[in-house]
This record gives structure tokens, C-alpha cells and sequence, in this order.
């Protein structure tokens, strides 16, 4: 069972569709996202609808937060690490920077 700690309600926050911080590149078959944040920074709620990976670039701590203020635990990850999240329908969450490092990720949404 995992934790989950809840902060308040997140229902007045804005939804983003920009799921990194910088889009990098585009085309018909992919979207390709540059996400950085200093140490307790958090991307905003923003929505994924396509299937998406990421790469970890340098070691950090992330914790997911979700639209109803509950979040998962924080998870540490380490430079090359690689996930990938499959939508099924859509995905509203916020990245939250927990370490005391700056994060940094490649966001690479599969749109077809």
C-alpha cells in the first residue's frame, strides 16, 4: 500500500497542456519536452492524453501530486533512468522537485 499524504483542495489550480518546461521539438509523431525545476519547485497540474516516456538527466527526488491535493511518495531517481507511462484516457498530475538538487527530465510524448 502506498502513502499518500493530502494537501489542499487543487480544484481551482489551472490544468496545463505543456507537460515540461520548454518544448523542444514537435512533428506529427512526437512531442519532445525539456522539464527543469529547482529544489522545491513543482511543474503546475498539467494533462498528458498520449502515451509518454521520460529520461532522467542527473539524480534527483520526484514526487507526484494530483489534482484532489492527495501525493505519492517520493521517489529517488538517477541519471539515465528511463519510464515510460501509458494514458488510457488522460492524466492530470503535477511533478514536485522534493530534493535539494535541480531536476531535470526529457519528456518525449508519443502522439501516434
Amino acid at each position: 500500500m502506498s502513502e499518500t499524504s493530502i494537501e489542499p483542495s487543487s480544484a481551482d489550480r489551472p490544468i496545463s497542456n505543456a507537460v515540461g518546461t520548454r518544448l523542444l521539438f514537435e512533428n506529427d509523431r512526437v512531442r519532445v519536452w525539456d522539464l527543469a525545476l529547482p529544489p522545491g519547485e513543482s511543474t503546475g497540474l498539467h494533462r498528458h492524453t498520449n502515451d509518454f516516456l521520460y529520461v532522467v538527466i542527473g539524480d534527483g527526488q520526484l514526487q507526484t501530486g494530483f489534482a484532489d491535493g492527495s501525493r505519492d511518495p517520493a521517489r529517488a531517481m538517477s541519471d539515465g533512468d528511463v519510464r515510460f507511462r501509458e494514458v488510457t484516457s488522460e492524466t492530470v498530475h503535477e511533478g514536485i522537485n522534493v530534493g535539494s538538487t535541480p531536476w531535470r527530465n526529457i519528456v518525449v510524448e508519443l502522439l501516434r
